[in-house]
């Protein structure tokens, strides 16, 4: 894989890219959410299989709130993120159909990476990040796990290093309840106090 500075980055997935980069728990691969060829490029890299929705990044809680999405989860937006908490909200009009897996769902987050971050902001819309690594193998953690990890089509690749290689927590309603999809760094005992303060002031 290439190497790419942040602006070649940016140039690159503006142009329709596929573009390998880190976040605050592992290396992601990405493009342009809105961008129905790319995040096909994207599906076709992992090899991931149908069904499986594609994890979205944000460049700020007010891009969770731009989406007009009458969602509780927003409480938890704004205490946890930029960090490793993704929530599951509804899908916001225009994403293929890859990235929702049909759920009419997403899976948003804002990542505490700099360079995640600054992705983000310079394309100035959301930002397909999966974990760069073949689906079914552990996710990449540094450099030579990346271009270890045998990934086709990718234009290029943001060096940030040796990463954690953790994943987020992920977080959802399930009947207008908080549910745990995937425990990580955050953990229920933060979320819940979290969670339980917003609804105490309902």
């Amino acid at each position: 894989m290439k190497n790419l500075t942040v602006d070649d980055a940016i140039a690159r997935l503006r142009a329709g890219g596929v573009v390998v980069f880190p976040t605050e728990t592992s290396y992601g691969i990405g493009c342009r959410a809105y961008d129905a060829d790319a995040v096909g490029r994207v599906v076709r890299a992992k090899g991931r299989p149908d069904g499986k929705p594609l994890p979205v990044l944000l460049p700020s809680v007010d891009g969770l709130r731009q989406k007009n999405l009458e969602t509780p989860l927003l409480v938890l937006a704004e205490a946890f993120w930029p960090g490793p908490l993704t929530l599951v909200v509804p899908a916001f009009p225009g994403l293929p159909a890859p990235i929702t897996a049909d759920t009419n769902m997403v899976g948003v987050r804002v990542s505490a990476h700099p360079i995640a971050q600054a992705l983000v902001e310079g394309l100035g819309e959301p930002l397909v990040a999966t974990s760069a690594n073949r689906s079914g193998q552990p996710a990449a953690a540094s450099p030579d796990a990346c271009r270890a990890a045998g990934l086709q089509g990718v234009d290029g690749f943001v060096d940030g290093g040796v990463l954690k290689g953790d994943a987020s927590t992920v977080v959802g309603l399930d009947r207008g309840q908080l549910r745990v999809f995937r425990e990580g760094p955050i953990g229920l005992d933060a979320l819940e106090k979290v969670w339980a303060a917003a609804r105490a002031h309902d």
